[in-house]
Formats: structure tokens, sequence, C-alpha cells
């Protein structure tokens, strides 16, 4: 019950990206940002990740605060939601990485020339939708 409460705060309320360190590859991570602790303490109790504090620039702000969880933590956290998703860029995209990241992602880090392909080309789908990841899969 409680992932389907999380994919409808997730479908207004969250983010799915490709992030890089270090200019290395790209990993995922899902955030959900909210000015009510409560939900993104749930989300942290749930589901692990951290919560970071937002800076407010303005006085009249209300505090502000977002739960983050990355690599194989924000993996298996899509792949429960995933059958609740509503929102279409979000479930397209966790579909995606749910069905692919792993299989084009080495441990070492250390890729063929057809690796590293099939890698960029999903990192490409994933930000421009309909581009050539699938037809070189």
């Amino acid at each position: 019950m409680e992932d389907i409460y999380t994919a409808g705060l997730f479908d207004g309320e969250g983010t799915v990206t490709l992030a890089t360190a270090n200019g290395k590859f790209r990993y995922p991570v899902v955030s959900v940002s909210s000015t009510t602790l409560c939900l993104l303490a749930f989300l942290q109790q749930t589901y692990g990740g951290h919560i970071s504090k937002h800076k407010a620039y303005q006085d009249h702000h209300k505090p502000s605060w977002s739960w983050k969880t990355t690599h194989d933590n924000a993996l298996v956290f899509l792949e429960k939601i995933l059958p609740y998703l509503k929102e279409p860029e979000k479930l397209r995209r966790a579909i995606l990485l749910t069905q692919n990241y792993k299989s084009v992602t080495q441990r070492n880090g250390k890729y063929t020339s057809r690796q590293l392909e099939l890698k960029l080309a999903l990192e490409q789908e994933f930000f421009h939708p309909s581009s050539s990841y699938e037809s070189i899969t």
C-alpha cells in the first residue's frame, strides 16, 4: 500500500534523472522535494536515502527539504513504484532505467567500444526520447 501512495507522491513532486560525478558515467538519481518534512522522513524510513535542507533565499519562503537516493537504491525504489506511476515521462524514464541500466553498466567501469556505445545510447534515449537506443540494442 505504501508503494501506491509513494508513486502518487513521486508523480507529483518527484524527479528521476541521471547524474554524473567527476565527469564519469551517469548514474540514476530519484528525489522528492517538499515543505512537509514528515513526508520525506516517511520516504527515508521506507526506502532509505537521505534528506537535505534547502536554503531559504527569501524571508517569506517556507522551509523546504529534498529526499534523494541514488545508484542501485534508486533502481530498487523505481521498481517498487513502477506499477503505480501515472506521469508519462517519469514512467518512461523509470521503465528505461529499470529494464536497461544494469545491462549496459559495467561494475568495473571498463567498457569495450560496443558496451560504451550502448551505455551512451541509453543516456541519450533517457534525455532525448526516440533517439537511437532501441535501434542499437
